[in-house]
C-alpha cells in the first residue's frame, strides 16, 4: 500500500500524484510556450522568481495541448518543475492496487512508464503517478530526441 494520492484530472483521466513528492499546488500559472521543445513540455513559468519547466501528459493521453489552469509543482532528481492538470480533486488513501499486468492494457501504453499502479476509486480508475514523474517525462522526451 502507497501513502496518500492527491487526486487530480487530466481529460478525462484520473490521477494521484504522491503526496509526499507534490510542494505546491498552483492556480493559473502564467505559462511561456517555447518554440521548437517537444509536447511534453508546455513551458516555462516563473514562481517567485524561479524560471521552472512546465511538463504535461496530454500528448500521451492524445489530447490536444490546451491552456495550464493548475500545476502541481514538484521536486525530482533534475530539481524542481510544474506538472500541469487539469483539476486538483482531493486527498485520497489507496487500497489495494489491481494487479500491474491487468491495469497496463486499460491506459495508453505511452502512460504505462508514468504509473505505478492502478486501483478502483468508485465508479473510476485512478492511475498512480511514480514519485519521479518529471524525471520519467523528461526521459521520454530524450528518448524521442
Amino acid at each position: 500500500m502507497e501513502g496518500q494520492l492527491l487526486t487530480v484530472t487530466v481529460g478525462d483521466y484520473m490521477f494521484g500524484a504522491p503526496v509526499s513528492a507534490v510542494t505546491e499546488i498552483l492556480a493559473n500559472p502564467q505559462v511561456t510556450a517555447i518554440p521548437r521543445t517537444p509536447p511534453v513540455i508546455a513551458g516555462v513559468a516563473v514562481v517567485r522568481g524561479q524560471a521552472l519547466t512546465v511538463l504535461t501528459i496530454r500528448p500521451a493521453l492524445n489530447l490536444p495541448p490546451a491552456p495550464v489552469p493548475m500545476a502541481l509543482r514538484w521536486g525530482g532528481h533534475r530539481g524542481t518543475s510544474l506538472i500541469a492538470v487539469d483539476r486538483v480533486d482531493s486527498l485520497w488513501t489507496p487500497n489495494e492496487p489491481l494487479a500491474e499486468d491487468k491495469w497496463q492494457g486499460l491506459v495508453p501504453p505511452a502512460i504505462v512508464e508514468l504509473l505505478t499502479a492502478g486501483y478502483r476509486s468508485g465508479s473510476e480508475w485512478l492511475w498512480a503517478w511514480a514519485e519521479d514523474l518529471p524525471d520519467r517525462l523528461q526521459n521520454s522526451v530524450m528518448a524521442t530526441a
